[in-house]
């Protein structure tokens, strides 16, 4: 099981695009290890995977159930396993061979038919695991 934390980076002021800055943290467990660069705040609940309400600035939580299926779309740019998609060649480069690709999960609004809002300056979100399966990273990419 993996968890995925995020920075809330309205401003676009934050690190959220690099795998290591800690802004982002992809966390690996039972039995993972917690990077030494990450950082947090210790609090017992916090913000949530959201899509908007009403307004713009609302804030409405949301649970997500995923079910895995066979990857035909090729315009869709969420998946598990396989090769990442990338929008720049060198994205990939960020990570060296002791990381392999683990998923990738599309930015989205969170309006209209998005379930969920996640700003990745129109871009794809990459998560990846170290050769144990105990570490992760994550970074997001766009055009």
């Amino acid at each position: 099981m993996a968890y995925l934390f995020i920075a809330d980076d309205p401003d676009g002021v934050g690190l959220t695009m690099e795998p290591e800055e800690g802004d982002n943290l992809l966390l690996v467990q039972p039995g993972g290890r917690l990077p030494a660069f990450s950082r947090g705040l210790p609090q017992r609940t916090g913000p949530s995977l959201w899509r908007r309400g009403e307004r713009w600035t609302d804030r409405v939580p949301v649970e997500l159930r995923v079910r895995a299926t066979e990857h035909v779309d090729e315009d869709c740019y969420s998946w598990a396993g396989g090769r990442p998609r990338g929008w720049q060649s060198d994205f990939v480069e960020m990570l060296d061979e002791r990381w392999r690709f683990f998923f990738q999960i599309d930015g989205a609004e969170g309006v209209g038919g998005d379930a969920y809002a996640l700003n990745f300056g129109g871009g794809t979100g990459y998560a990846f695991l170290s050769s144990d399966e105990r570490e992760g990273r994550f970074f997001w990419d766009c055009v």
